[in-house]
């Protein structure tokens, strides 16, 4: 009897008690028949996230500020085994201790014994939950983490009231230590520059995804990331970078409704050790400004059904606008000119051509930075002026900043009108002036006659 209830105890030490509580098991229990069957018997779950520790003897733990995080509102489901195919289990005799001896929990679970009415429980603000219960064999599942991130539960386990405390002694209100592994993890999203920098260019998401640990014996099941794109993003591709990850073989991507998920395959995840951290692409196409040109954008690392959010990054455009008109009069538009648009002072890099229409304003949506940067100084020159003005070559600097569509950064240029070569003296403005002409000729001849006339008279 001795033999088979140190056998069992060791059974619950590994199987429960050993997945976070750190006291030694006892040497060997007493004789199931001193068991008081009168004594009151209770079950104290204290929850913790954190590592396993060592085994535990089912004795409270007086200082427990070393154990981790308590962890509210994890709920557990407390079910009695009352009987094997072999006969009950009554723990107040060694045939019931004969019959426990062998179990595990996956034994119990996977049918043939007689199970009571389950007890459920939710731990409190302290991590912890009592249950006065009867004596007997109990399978103790945690069923679901509450509001807890958690990606490693404690594995089912047995527990007996009383558990063996050594010297012939038992320990009738016993305690455990179950521990949770929380994802943790903060995964990163940052997004870079645009290919080119106007509308429509591929910009690249970097998506960092750190491996949370598990628990001792813990396999990742489940290794997803989830990027919900914003409308005015366009689904490009999207890889894993990190090298060993084959797309089709380690990991797949699909896009639906503009939710884009990348998730681990059986071969890619047993690749996953804890620590590590995955690096993955995803390429959009910015299609439109929307109302202020700011594209936010946020992913969601999810592990064994335990999701880590990613901060926001944003890729910023604004609107800029070109106004031809004729010079002193901006309601006076012009079509037909054309402008280089720059992205550097020294108008080396061009980025886009622009003509004014009918309106006289040419339209272009530019990027305007990442994140916090939101503005940006592009140059405009103008190269083909409308027929008819003198061309304006001034390179100018515009600042543009983030903004929708219907919003712009107005840039105004004038242009003034050519003159046109002196013209021949025709029509009436001709007749005029060979009018006055001729009537100075008149005067003069008429004068000449008088002046000839007084000479005569002042001879005689």
């Amino acid at each position: 009897m001795r033999r088979t209830a140190s056998h069992l105890w060791g059974l619950l030490a590994v199987g429960a008690i050993a997945a976070a509580a750190i006291v030694a098991a006892p040497a060997a229990p007493a004789l199931a028949d001193n068991i008081d069957p009168a004594a009151p018997t209770s079950l104290t779950i204290h929850k913790y996230a954190g590592s396993e520790g060592a085994e535990g003897d089912g004795s409270e733990i007086a200082d427990p500020s070393g154990l981790g995080t308590p962890l509210a509102g994890v709920e557990f489901t407390i079910t009695p085994v009352t009987a094997s195919a072999s006969g009950p289990i009554t723990l107040t005799t060694p045939a019931g201790w004969e019959r426990a001896s062998n179990l595990t929990p996956a034994d119990v679970r996977g049918g043939g014994f007689t199970l009571g009415t389950p007890t459920v429980v939710t731990t409190g603000a302290d991590g912890s939950i009592s249950s006065a219960l009867p004596i007997g064999l109990y399978l103790v599942e945690e069923t679901d983490p509450g509001g807890n991130n958690v990606v490693s539960p404690v594995d089912p386990f047995l527990v007996t009231l009383p558990t063996p405390a050594g010297g012939g002694e038992w320990t009738y209100d016993v305690h455990v230590y179950p521990k949770n592994q929380l994802n943790a993890t903060t995964p990163q999203k940052t997004v870079a520059a645009p290919d080119t920098l106007v509308l429509g260019a591929p910009v690249t998401w970097t998506i960092t995804a750190p491996v949370p640990a598990l628990n001792q014996g813990g396999t990742y099941t489940d290794f997803t990331i989830i990027d919900a794109l914003d409308p005015r993003l366009s689904f490009v591709s999207a890889t894993i970078r990190t090298p060993g990850f084959a797309q089709g073989t380690d990991y797949t991507v699909t896009n639906t409704g503009g939710t884009v998920t990348i998730a681990l395959t059986a071969t890619g995840r047993a690749q996953l050790v804890a620590g590590a951290i995955l690096h993955i692409g995803v390429v959009t196409e910015v299609d439109s400004l929307g109302g202020d040109g700011v594209v936010t954008n946020q992913a969601t690392v999810r592990t064994n059904g335990a999701p880590a959010l990613t901060g926001v990054s944003s890729t910023n455009w604004g609107a800029l606008q070109i106004l031809k008109h004729v010079a002193g009069d901006q309601t006076d538009p012009l079509a037909d000119a054309e402008f280089a648009v720059f992205s550097d002072a020294e108008a080396t890099e061009q980025i886009a051509t622009l003509t004014t229409d009918e309106t006289g304003t040419a339209d272009i949506s530019l990027w305007t930075g990442n994140d916090a940067t939101s503005e940006r100084s592009y140059w405009i020159r103008e190269t083909v002026a409308p027929a008819g003005f003198i061309l304006d070559a001034q390179l100018r600097e515009i600042v543009v900043p983030a903004s929708g569509t219907a919003d712009p950064v107005v840039l105004a240029v004038a242009n003034a009108q050519r003159t046109g070569p002196d013209l021949p003296l025709t029509g009436a403005q001709g007749q005029l002036w060979l009018s006055v002409a001729g009537v100075a000729v008149l005067a003069a001849a008429v004068g000449a006659a008088l002046v000839v006339a007084r000479k005569r008279r002042q001879h005689r």
